[in-house]
C-alpha cells in the first residue's frame, strides 16, 4: 500500500502498477485484483479511491473507520456506500462501491 499521508499521486500509481505487474506475472490473468483495500495508515484518501475507480476496481474496503462514524453507520445500516471520489470527474468515472469495518 502506498503512503497516503503527504504523497503525490504519482508514487501511488507507480506502486499500484508494480504490484499489479507482480500479480500478473505470478498468477496470470486471474491475479488482477477487483477490490482494493485502504488499511488506513493516516486516513482514507479520496484521490486514491478515485484512482481505484478509474483503474476498473469493482469495490473498495476501508479499514479503521472512526468509531463515532461507524456507530452511526451501523445503527442506520449504512456501512456500504457509493463513494463519489472526485468532484471534477463526471459520474461514474470516479465512483466506487465502498464498505468499511
Amino acid at each position: 500500500m502506498s503512503d497516503e499521508a503527504a504523497a503525490h499521486y504519482s508514487p501511488a500509481l507507480e506502486q499500484l502498477a508494480l504490484g499489479r505487474r507482480f500479480l500478473r506475472r505470478e498468477l496470470g490473468g486471474c491475479g488482477t485484483p477487483r477490490v482494493a483495500w485502504q488499511i488506513d495508515p493516516f486516513g482514507h484518501s479520496r484521490q486514491l479511491a478515485a484512482i481505484f475507480a478509474q483503474m476498473g476496481y469493482d469495490g473498495l474496503f476501508v479499514g479503521r473507520v472512526d468509531h463515532q462514524d461507524k456507530g452511526t453507520r451501523e445503527r442506520l445500516r449504512e456501512m456500504e456506500l457509493l463513494w463519489r471520489a472526485s468532484g471534477s470527474l463526471p459520474p461514474p468515472a470516479a465512483d466506487i462501491f465502498t464498505g468499511g469495518t
